[in-house]
């Protein structure tokens, strides 16, 4: 199971300071704090729209969203959220359940260092169903990676629910392709997908094990 955050800065701060908190405060504070089996922190440096509302996709691999629940509501739920007071528009984070789905590259494993990677928010065309909607951006997904001449290392597809009652955009996937320049983000959506936004990250994981 995985969920994900989209987390905005506080206003007052630079993107700059913002990440420098995150990485070397907050994702410290998560050690040995919650089951996770991987934590990886996606953070924008090129965006279109810009600004698009946030300045990290952070990814949290759990085997029950359920034992976070639990954690959240608890004295460690307010540690990290006093600390997110610090560096984030915490009002506006958006939180949201997502299904992963490997389309073509190798298998993750644990990215060790900086890791460049470009992602689409994507959705459904109106009249689309999301059958037909995941099974073209598979398809899609697949093909970029055969066209990209080994620029694009590896895609895979979060579909996403976003928990009740908190804010989120108006996409219901992220496409994310692997590899710095690696095309993804400039490429055309084939028909029956729309493009909510485009970003260039650069990514780091904890190590849990």
């Amino acid at each position: 199971m995985k969920t994900i955050g989209l987390m905005p800065k506080r206003t007052d701060i630079s993107r700059a300071a913002f990440r420098d908190h995150y990485e070397n405060r907050h994702a410290p504070l998560a050690l040995g704090k919650f089951p996770f089996e991987k934590y990886v922190r996606n953070h924008v440096v090129a965006c279109d729209p810009d600004p698009i509302g946030f300045d990290c996709l952070s990814e949290f691999w759990v085997e029950r969203v359920e034992e976070i629940y639990k954690i959240m509501v608890g004295p460690i739920g307010d540690i990290m959220r006093e600390d997110e007071l610090r560096f984030t528009d915490q009002p506006n984070i958006g939180p949201a359940v997502a299904e992963e789905i490997h389309i073509a590259g190798p298998a993750r494993i644990v990215d060790d260092g900086i890791t460049h990677k470009e992602i689409l928010l994507i959705r459904p065309a109106a009249g689309v169903a999301q059958a037909d909607f995941v099974g073209g951006a598979v398809a899609w997904g697949k093909a970029l990676c055969a066209g990209a001449q080994g620029r694009l290392l590896r895609v895979t597809m979060d579909t996403v629910v976003p928990f009740e009652g908190r804010p989120f955009p108006n996409f219901t996937a992220v496409l994310y392709g692997w590899g710095d320049s690696c095309g993804l983000y400039d490429a055309a959506a084939p028909t029956g997908i729309e493009i909510y936004g485009r970003i260039k990250t650069e990514g780091t994981e904890t190590r849990f094990s």
